[in-house]
């Protein structure tokens, strides 16, 4: 218990003092950062960051997605690791009739929302075009229980309804002892649930880019576990660990079929996936 509350207490004096997007006015429209706060403090590699926190670094802002220490912010649109790229001060309220970009950050009433692929009208909702930023590291997390429905469905159960499916969670945090193994494997959940969705039918506006997008980011996440399994050759990739009944093995066999069937074979496609994934490398220690 001592050791604990020592924990605790260490991780609490390390949380850089940053402006917090879920303590803002939730009742502004749109959420102009560098009119709260003209000059955001600087990422400090020794400082604890959680969802939401705003921080400043070679002159571009980000936000924590998630609980996050000792990972550099860069300029990318994959936030496994840790950070969301503000590309630029505002964050502005969701609008229908408006095209959103994978990556783009939006409010749409009290909550924040990020996009998982180029979508319109598609109001900002856990389990859809949106991942829900939420903060999904804590110290001692209180788990979803066990739910007679988890392996039933393709879909499982979210019973915290926070977008990441309740037995990949409850498996992340059980197993992994590591901050940045936490982080990247449910950071990479969003990702992983596309390929439930189009089994499900629920991109309806799939077409190249999508499917390039999505390939890319399937990419990322193995080159990411590559460089993590280096410091942790226990890690297993996340990829298997969703895809956990023989449906839903099946469903991902199927998708990715469906998605390759609009992309011909590209090697300077495949060649051109974002490599970024070497910081989680270089700051595990």
């Amino acid at each position: 218990m001592t050791k604990l509350i020592i924990i605790a207490w260490l991780l609490f004096c390390s949380h850089a003092y940053a402006t917090n997007i879920f303590q803002l006015n939730s009742k502004s429209k749109n959420t102009d950062l560098t009119a709260i706060q003209p000059n955001h403090p600087q990422w400090n590699a020794s400082s604890v960051y959680v969802a939401g926190d705003v921080v400043t670094y070679n002159n571009s802002l980000f936000i924590a997605a998630f609980w996050v220490k000792g990972i550099e912010p860069i300029e990318n649109q994959p936030h496994w690791d840790g950070w969301i790229w503000v590309q630029n001060t505002v964050i502005e309220k969701w609008q229908a009739n408006k095209v959103y970009q994978g990556g783009s950050l939006v409010k749409h009433g009290t909550d924040y929302f990020l996009a998982r692929y180029w979508n319109e009208n598609n109001e900002p909702a856990p389990h859809s075009s949106w991942q829900k930023i939420k903060d999904l590291f804590y110290l001692t997390p209180e788990l979803p229980p066990e739910h007679p429905d988890d392996y039933k469905t393709l879909d499982g159960v979210d019973q915290n309804d926070n977008g990441i499916r309740d037995d990949y969670e409850r498996y992340v945090y059980e197993k992994f002892d590591s901050p940045q193994l936490i982080t990247f494997s449910l950071g990479a959940a969003s990702t992983l649930q596309l390929v439930i969705d189009i089994e499900q039918g629920r991109i309806p506006n799939l077409d190249t880019e999508i499917s390039k997008q999505i390939i890319l980011d399937m990419i990322n996440i193995s080159y990411c576990v590559r460089y993590l399994q280096n410091s942790h050759p226990h890690f297993r990739e996340p990829e298997v660990l969703y895809f956990n009944t023989i449906e839903r093995a099946y469903a991902n066999r199927k998708s990715q079929n469906k998605i390759s069937d609009y992309i011909a074979w590209d090697d300077d496609f495949h060649r051109g996936a974002d490599r970024d994934c070497k910081i989680l490398k270089e700051d595990i220690k």
